[in-house]
C-alpha cells in the first residue's frame, strides 16, 4: 500500500484523482488532501510539496489554460530537480478535457448525441466551455439546470457536484484514455508508480 497524498486545483480535479486512484483498487491509500482553489496555490508551493515527497509520495495535478503545452508550463514552474516521489501531471487543457474523451459515458450521461463531441479533447481551446455547450443542448433538464451558467457566472449552480456524480459512477476511464493522451500518461504514470 502507498500512501500518496493529492494536490489539486479544484473540487473537479480532485473528483477526478480520486476516481483515478480508486483504479489501481488497493495499491494506493489517500493521506492528505491539498486544494489550491486555483493554480496559484499550486505554482507557489510546487518546491515545497517536491521537498515533502521526501517523507511520503505527493500527486500534483494542474490544468495547462494558457500554456502552449506542458514543458512550457514546467519550465516557468520548475527550477528545481523533481524527486521520484513527486508525481506532477498536466490536464491537457484542462481536466473537463479527460472527460469529454469519454464520448461514450459523456453523451449517455448529458443525453446529447455523441456525434457533436470532439475526436480529440486535449487540442480544445477550452474544454471546459465546450463540456458547457453540450449540457445546453442536454435532453436532461437537470443537467441544463445544473452544468449551464447562470448570467454572471462562469458555471453552473451545481457544475462541481453534477461532473462528481459522473466521474464517480459513469467515467470510463480506459474510453478516455484512448483519446486523451495527457490522461493516459498520468494513468501509466501512476501504474509504473512505486515508492
Amino acid at each position: 500500500m502507498i500512501y500518496l497524498s493529492l494536490v489539486f486545483e479544484d473540487e473537479l480535479s480532485e473528483n477526478v484523482m480520486d476516481r483515478i486512484i480508486n483504479a489501481f483498487h488497493n495499491k494506493f491509500e489517500i493521506a492528505e488532501r491539498y486544494s489550491g482553489h486555483g493554480f496559484g496555490y499550486l505554482k507557489s508551493n510546487i518546491r515545497g510539496f517536491n521537498q515533502a515527497s521526501r517523507v511520503s509520495p505527493h500527486f500534483m495535478l494542474t490544468d495547462l489554460d494558457n500554456y502552449s503545452c506542458p514543458l512550457d508550463l514546467i519550465n516557468n514552474w520548475v527550477n528545481f530537480t523533481f524527486n521520484p516521489n513527486f508525481i506532477f501531471r498536466v490536464a491537457v487543457r484542462e481536466v473537463e478535457s479527460w472527460l469529454l474523451a469519454d464520448i461514450e459515458g459523456l453523451s449517455d450521461f448529458f443525453k446529447v448525441s455523441r456525434a457533436i463531441f470532439p475526436a480529440n479533447p486535449d487540442q480544445l481551446p477550452d474544454p471546459k466551455n465546450t463540456l458547457i455547450q453540450l449540457a445546453k443542448r442536454s435532453r436532461k433538464r437537470k443537467i441544463r439546470d445544473e452544468v449551464v451558467p447562470i448570467p454572471h457566472a462562469s458555471i453552473g449552480p451545481n457544475y462541481n457536484g453534477c461532473l462528481a456524480e459522473f466521474v464517480s459512477v459513469h467515467w470510463n476511464i480506459r474510453n478516455a484514455m484512448a483519446r486523451s493522451e495527457s490522461l493516459k500518461r498520468t494513468y501509466l504514470k501512476l501504474e509504473k508508480f512505486n515508492s
